[in-house]
């Protein structure tokens, strides 16, 4: 199928990127070494070889050798059937045989090879020869792949496996080789020392025999990751972390999933935590076929083996998408400031300033528009700290839209103005936060334009609500989800003093499809309901999921005292305890919300948490805040990056409260998780997280806005269609690489542009249209 196609040629190049930094092997156009090629030699091209390859009068002349006029039908088969192609990988180097495929051509008189031309569908997988049937096995990815033979206007199929085990002794490169550059992030962008050195064959041994099963997790246990945490691709390799009351000199990592395996063997000293090789996380999870991927852990002296422990976890078949701009303290790229926005790619080893030239000064609390152009941020100069404000044009290098300072020129205020405030999907506009947020607007809630800060005209909005606490738009404009603190009673919904989270509908013209507003001020607000109510708690931070028929919120149950920092009931200030809560967006005020907490996400499995603990970590469940979601889902999942306290692992596990004044790495830092995209009232949707990598390791980062790229206008080079300002990411008619382009006849990919679930090419095995984009199906 044409979808599936695409989607593959798209992950194989991705994949290729991303191998071609950690691996040995190249992303050449022919041969062995095309590791995830989409050239002509790729193997994945589903069209005739060429000439050379057609059967032609061959395949005639070949049925008359074991036929005639009396021969009856004839039919088209390949053996082996179904085969299996094994590759072996020792610190290194791969060793396999290739394969040779023959096409037999079948009547009653009796079976003959014939002179077929060949095509395979996952040239990631190796290289199959289109004239003779030879299967090279690249020694990159294990999988199963689709031979096709064609003959004399006839075809056949057959499954082809390739199954990777692979065995490293050490770190690549051997005892001199060292550990890998260690950057503010961390090596690998995950901390840690790096691979460690080589095993002898005897600890060899010792690890792969008998073992001691640990009596508890104190004397051997996980810290991180967390077992069924769900992993997308594009994401760097985790750093595995235990807790032991043994003194290691040798662990064991084994990596298990259908059609690859990895056995790891490293030395070090009192060893806690070990990384997993770049290149076997990468065969991992582009090789992974749905299934659960397996790891476990066992550690040595040199004589007694304890283990081993045991996780599984999931790998989403998608690539994060975007940019995570988030706040930093302590950030070595600020120089003396003590505070900066910074940004993030997933599969990125560190982060750099949001907007160059903003590190010379403290320039903080941040927000951004969904659709990755417009930045806001305040900055700290001021004898009134985050007085004044300026917006920033991501599509054009960070260069400076407008700036705020004193008052607009309708009288209004600008100290503050765009501080938490809801930036609509296209950063022309905000809902301002007012008052009730640590460093918030003193004004009145109004929707304010980004050109000069003056205010907006509305309807329906004024009369009910005077501060709406952290608003948020939905990815298409449509809904402003709030904390309704203050305002008048409307529609039977009342402003709760800050234990209300409400919505309302918004319409300012914007076409179907489409977040530009076409119409004129007045802008409607309408349909004003409420989503959740606790008087003994303060939810804050909403996020919109992709669909907007959901979203994502931070549930204070501690919050600090006001005395210590003032109005900041919903923030991550010292002391302060909060969830993150799930809840459906009913369409009026009739129908009830369902709100829930996401327990997988906060750390809890059947009441019980599952997160490890320690004396300065007693209880890391209510240590997460301020979520924010990736506009684009990916790999049949929703992304959700929120801020947390937490332990991570050995790593970052000190006061969780320390903001840089104690021991470091500090803990406060940014996690992502999956959310499911088919969520049901009553059911949690939410999976365990992971540490985003490439953070710095001594700074507390907080406030992590997902948004995607700017985007790209056609014939720049793309990898999917949601970088493309068109939509469409596709291979030139002239071959080459994938560009930016209009929209091509037929079908939309994943990640391409659509306007309703028909518009995509896999709606039939369940791809929908999620925020104007094509979606793989999420789990069921």
């Amino acid at each position: 199928m044409l979808s599936v196609f695409r989607a593959r040629a798209w992950v194989a190049l991705l994949a290729c990127v991303l191998l071609a930094a950690v691996a040995p092997f190249g992303c050449g156009s022919s041969g062995p070494s095309n590791t995830f090629g989409v050239g002509d030699d790729a193997g994945g091209d589903a069209t005739a070889p060429g000439d050379d390859a057609t059967a032609g009068d061959d395949g005639a002349s070949e049925a008359g050798n074991f036929g005639g006029d009396d021969a009856g039908p004839t039919t088209l088969s390949i053996t082996p059937t179904n085969p299996t192609v094994g590759v072996t990988i020792t610190d290194g180097v791969v060793a396999t045989t290739p394969l040779q495929l023959t096409a037999l051509a079948t009547n009653q008189n009796g079976s003959a090879p014939v002179t077929a031309s060949w095509t395979f569908d996952r040239g990631e997988l190796g290289v199959l020869d289109p004239a003779k049937g030879l299967f090279t096995a690249s020694g990159n990815l294990g999988g199963v792949g689709t031979v096709t033979a064609s003959w004399n206007n006839q075809t056949a199929t057959a499954k082809l496996t390739v199954t990777i085990v692979s065995t490293q002794n050490g770190r690549p490169g051997g005892a001199d080789a060292g550990a890998a550059d260690a950057g503010a992030g961390g090596v690998g962008g995950v901390g840690g020392e790096g691979l460690g050195g080589a095993v002898s064959p005897g600890t060899q041994g010792v690890l792969t025999g008998a073992t001691t099963p640990p009596a508890n997790a104190q004397e051997l246990g996980w810290l991180y990751p967390y077992d069924q945490t769900v992993w997308p691709r594009g994401i760097l390799a985790p750093l595995l972390q235990w807790q032991t009351t043994h003194t290691a000199t040798a662990v064991y990592v084994h990596l298990i999933e259908k059609n690859f395996e990895f056995k790891g063997f490293y030395s070090g000293s009192a060893l806690v935590h070990q990384p997993i090789d770049a290149t076997a996380w990468q065969q991992a999870i582009y090789g992974n076929g749905g299934d659960k991927l397996h790891v476990d852990v066992t550690i040595t002296d040199g004589t007694t083996a304890w283990g081993a422990i045991a996780e599984d976890w999931l790998v989403a078949p998608g690539v994060l998408q975007g940019t995570v701009y988030y706040g930093s303290y302590n950030s070595t790229l600020a120089g003396a400031a003590n505070g900066a926005v910074l940004a993030i790619k997933p599969g990125a080893t560190a982060p750099a300033i949001a907007i160059p030239g903003t590190q010379t000064a403290c320039n903080v609390c941040h927000e951004v528009s969904a659709n990755g152009g417009t930045l806001f941020l305040q900055n700290n100069t001021a004898a009134d700290g985050y007085a004044d404000g300026t917006s920033y044009d991501l599509t054009k290098s960070g260069a400076t839209l407008a700036s705020y300072t004193g008052s607009a020129t309708d009288g209004t205020s600008n100290n503050r103005k765009f501080l938490w405030s809801g930036v609509y999907p296209d950063g022309t506009f905000a809902m301002a936060n007012s008052r009730h947020a640590r460093e918030c607007y003193a004004g009145d809630s109004l929707l304010f334009k980004r050109s000069d800060g003056t205010q907006i005209a509305t309807t329906g909005w004024t009369t009910a609500v005077t501060a709406a606490v952290t608003p948020d738009f939905s990815p298409d404009g449509r809904r402003l989800a709030f904390n309704f603190w203050e305002g008048s009673t409307t529609g039977g919904v009342a402003p709760g003093a800050g234990h209300n989270l409400a919505v309302m509908d918004f319409d300012c013209g914007a076409p179907d499809g489409g977040t530009g507003c076409s119409g004129t001020p007045p802008y409607a607000f309408s349909n004003l309901r409420q989503l959740y109510s606790d008087g003994a708690r303060y939810p804050g931070w909403p996020a919109f999921l992709p669909d907007g028929q959901s979203l994502v919120f931070h549930n204070t149950l501690v919050a600090p005292n006001p005395a210590s920092c003032g109005n900041c009931e919903i923030s991550t200030w010292s002391g302060a305890r909060a969830e993150l809560w799930w809840t459906d967006v009913p369409a009026s005020s009739g129908t009830p919300s369902h709100p829930q907490r996401m327990d997988a996400l906060d750390g809890f499995v059947n009441g019980a948490s599952y997160l490890p603990t320690s004396t300065t970590h007693p209880d890391d469940t209510a240590l997460d805040y301020e979520p924010t979601v990736n506009p684009i889902p990916s790999g049949g999942y929703y992304w959700v990056v929120f801020t947390s306290r937490r332990m991570y692992g050995n790593i970052a596990a000190g006061d969780p409260y320390d903001n840089g004044n104690g021991t470091y790495p500090i803990p406060k830092k940014l996690w992502v998780a999956a959310i499911d995209i088919n969520a049901k009232p009553g059911v949690d949707p939410s999976h365990p997280a992971f540490y985003l990598p490439g953070q710095e390791l001594d700074a507390g980062n907080m406030r992590g806005f997902w948004v995607v790229d700017p985007c790209k206008p056609n014939g720049q080079s793309c990898l999917t269609g949601d970088e493309c300002c068109n939509g469409f990411c596709r291979q030139p008619a002239d071959g080459g690489a994938l560009v930016c382009t209009d929209q091509p006849p037929g079908c939309s990919n994943e990640f391409e542009k659509c306007t309703s679930d028909a518009d995509c090419c896999g709606q039939s095995q369940g791809y929908k249209c999620i925020n104007g984009h094509c979606a793989a199906p999420g789990a069921q």
